[in-house]
């Protein structure tokens, strides 16, 4: 669980990072090739579903802790609602960034 955590995490940070060097040139190139495009359109697509499947994780294993362990499942449950915000407003920010 803590790697699937780390993964929704860094996603978005990946994609804010490519958006960022590929704007100011800092990729030696790369963000000019088709490889470049297709990986952030896969992080594009992909962020936002891991955040959801981890908000989704968390809220299942919430569900069905004991009524001890759910105060202590509520920080990860807010976590992940976070990062799936996170992952939205980054997505919204890249959509606002295309050019035709």
């Amino acid at each position: 669980m803590p790697f699937f955590r780390v993964t929704a995490m860094i996603l978005p940070q990946a994609l804010i990072l490519l958006l960022v060097a590929g704007s100011n040139d800092m990729l030696g190139g790369w963000n000019q090739t088709d490889d470049a495009m297709l990986t952030v359109l896969y992080l594009f697509l992909l962020s936002p579903l891991v955040a959801l499947a981890l908000l989704i994780t968390e809220i299942v294993r919430g569900y069905k802790a004991r009524k001890g362990e759910r105060a202590r499942l509520l920080p990860f449950i807010g976590l992940a609602l976070i990062i799936f915000a996170e992952s939205l407003v980054i997505d919204f920010y890249f959509l606002t960034q295309l050019r035709m």
